[in-house]
């Protein structure tokens, strides 16, 4: 049996978490070169999180939201993205400390960034997901995420927190006619979607023109009722963070797509994105640990040469496949630890009984 020192370096970007796992002691086999080693990790693999914050920076220079979004692209890495409170005590401590005014953040509503709460690409065919039955009077408006249909069957974008009656999927039935089906009581888009997918699948995405008839059908002249369209605030790196910190009171301005955060205080409005301010960008920071891994690997064959760098090698592959296998980032890498006398292997003794 011999004892093996390892090392597995670590790239950290910062603002993302990359988790490591626990395998504990455990033996694993492998074939290598047509021979059978058991590799034994004595020591284990530890959980490692590493959840570092973005590095930000206030760019007094007064800019749209667009321009200022340009700026951060190309000097850093985008507008800030903020995905915690620590997050956004760190950015209010980059702004200058004689400026008490508002800053863009990298948080914007597309008026077109519309897309359908049932999210199965499977259920729709090319080009369907993006079908739009707008009616002409429509106007849209920053506070109007969510999506209604009247009895022609057009659209309107609406306040969510409105009450309407809701149209929902139900595709567990193959009886077309069964598909659509109307809710009998009043309630908010958010209500509407759980209710949908509690008693059928979600509410309903129209893909088509006769779709979208066939529910117009469905609704009582002069009423409207929820479809599953609707919209959401987005980050400009496309960040998933759901981190908000609204000021009292907004978003609520109508014409306002784009974000800024206030003075020492932090807290967000929502702003008209043609608006000139300042403005705060983040960079990407890569971090490089190590941790070393003792393990123990008993040749099954003992012919096998563990000195033979390309044995090395193809252990160290079969290794590597079997943690990516398990989660492992492409920016782990791994190598044998070259002890002082230069050796990887040390034979250990037996052990007296």
């Amino acid at each position: 049996m011999y004892h093996i020192l390892r090392v597995m370096r670590m790239t950290t970007i910062m603002s993302k978490c990359i988790h490591l796992w626990s395998v504990g002691t455990r033996g694993l086999s492998y074939k290598v070169m047509d021979k059978k080693a058991l590799v034994l990790f004595l020591s284990g693999l530890y959980t490692l999180s590493s959840c570092l914050a973005h590095e930000y920076h206030f760019v007094n220079m007064n800019k749209n939201w667009t321009e200022a979004q340009r700026y951060c692209r190309e000097k850093y890495t985008d507008l800030a993205t903020i995905d915690n409170m620590e997050d956004m005590n760190r950015l209010i401590n980059t702004v200058d400390s004689g400026y008490n005014g508002s800053a863009w953040v990298g948080l914007y509503n597309g008026v077109n960034s519309w897309r359908w709460s049932l999210e199965d690409m499977d259920y729709y065919g090319e080009g369907e997901a993006e079908f739009r039955n707008w009616d002409s009077s429509d106007g849209k408006y920053t506070d109007q995420h969510c999506v209604v249909t009247g009895e022609y069957g057009t659209w309107w974008d609406d306040r969510c927190i409105i009450k309407y009656h809701s149209v929902c999927y139900n595709g567990k039935t193959t009886n077309i006619s069964e598909r659509f089906i109307l809710s009998n009581e009043s309630m908010t888009w958010d209500e509407g979607q759980s209710y949908c997918r509690h008693h059928y699948t979600d509410l309903a995405s129209v893909r088509n023109l006769a779709e979208s008839r066939k529910i117009g059908n469905m609704v009582p002249k002069g009423n409207w009722a929820w479809i599953g369209l609707f919209r959401d605030w987005s980050w400009s790196d496309q960040s998933n963070s759901s981190f908000r910190y609204w000021h009292s009171g907004t978003p609520n301005n109508r014409y306002g797509n784009c974000v800024s955060v206030f003075g020492k205080s932090g807290k967000w409005a929502d702003y008209t994105c043609e608006t000139q301010l300042p403005f705060c960008c983040y960079s990407v920071l890569v971090k490089k640990t190590q941790q070393v891994v003792r393990v123990k690997l008993t040749p099954k064959d003992q012919n096998m040469d563990l000195t033979d760098p390309d044995i090395q090698e193809a252990i160290l592959q079969q290794i590597r496949k079997e943690l990516r296998e398990k989660g492992m980032s492409d920016d782990v890498k791994l190598r044998w630890k070259k002890q002082p006398d230069g050796k990887s292997f040390h034979k250990e003794e037996n052990e007296k009984m």
